[in-house]
């Protein structure tokens, strides 16, 4: 398989019995993933409408968000929530 340039587009994973904490590549054909502690200071793809770039940061992995989204999409998220709670 040929090697491409890309940025990833992380997603928190736990694995093993004891839960070892992971961010692997969700894109297709990428095999790529990194351990916990080495995340902070990455830039990854936007989970979110955009597919912007949104860099790790120390507050993320406090967050322990499983898909992170740039500032964005997490205000159009949350708009959206709002919309949502008005309506019911």
């Amino acid at each position: 398989m040929k090697k491409t340039q890309h940025i990833h587009k992380y997603e928190r994973t736990e694995v093993g019995r004891k839960g070892w904490v992971i961010y692997r590549c969700m894109l297709p054909n990428c095999p790529h993933f990194i351990n916990e502690a080495l995340i902070v200071g990455r830039i990854s793809l936007c989970h979110g409408v955009c597919d912007g770039a949104v860099l790790y940061s120390q507050d993320d992995l406090n967050q322990k968000l499983k898909k992170p989204m740039c500032e964005h999409c997490r205000m159009l998220r949350k708009q959206q929530k709002e919309e949502i709670s008005r309506i019911a």
